[in-house]
């Protein structure tokens, strides 16, 4: 079955908001790297890569059900931040935005009865409770390490062991 106008401009508009999080981890990762954090730089550069991959399944998903892919315009993300501890909430703020907006196309898919999309998006779903729990994480740790520079150095060890995307 065809999807609807409905549920494709949702998913358009998916495609972009994940793009825009890549974007932004992207610059992130940017500025980790003019700070002495490595680690974290590279956490947010496979984060980023991570949320380019929730963009292309939204993408991939949307040509398999004869919707057309629409890319819009991606707005300039924050570039500089304060401490590590900035990034990561904005991490978490961002994480918390994408959750709200998966629930919404799922709103929009149920009043269509689209079933095959409402399936799809139980992958995303399960996924943001992980991408939220791992950003509050982060949070939490960071706050603890406040300005202590070994306490901070410690966890940019700990991000630098990250492997997955």
């Amino acid at each position: 079955m065809k999807i609807s106008d409905e549920v494709a401009a949702a998913i358009n508009t998916q495609i972009n908001n994940e793009l825009t999080s890549s974007y932004l981890y992207l610059a992130m990762s940017a500025w980790f790297e003019t700070q002495p954090y490595p680690g974290f730089a590279k956490w947010m550069l496979k984060q980023s890569e991570e949320e380019r991959m929730h963009a292309m399944k939204f993408f991939n998903y949307l040509n398999d059900r004869g919707g057309v892919v629409k890319l819009e315009a991606i707005k300039e993300p924050k570039a500089k931040y304060s401490k590590p501890l900035e990034a990561f909430q904005l991490a978490l703020e961002s994480e918390i935005k994408t959750t709200k907006q998966i629930h919404h196309i799922y709103e929009v898919a149920d009043t269509a009865k689209d079933y095959e999309t409402r399936h799809f998006l139980s992958w995303f779903l399960q996924e943001q409770v992980e991408e939220e729990k791992t950003a509050s994480d982060w949070v939490q740790k960071l706050e603890l390490a406040g300005e202590h520079v070994n306490a901070l150095f410690n966890l940019d060890h700990d991000a630098n062991t990250r492997e997955d995307i």
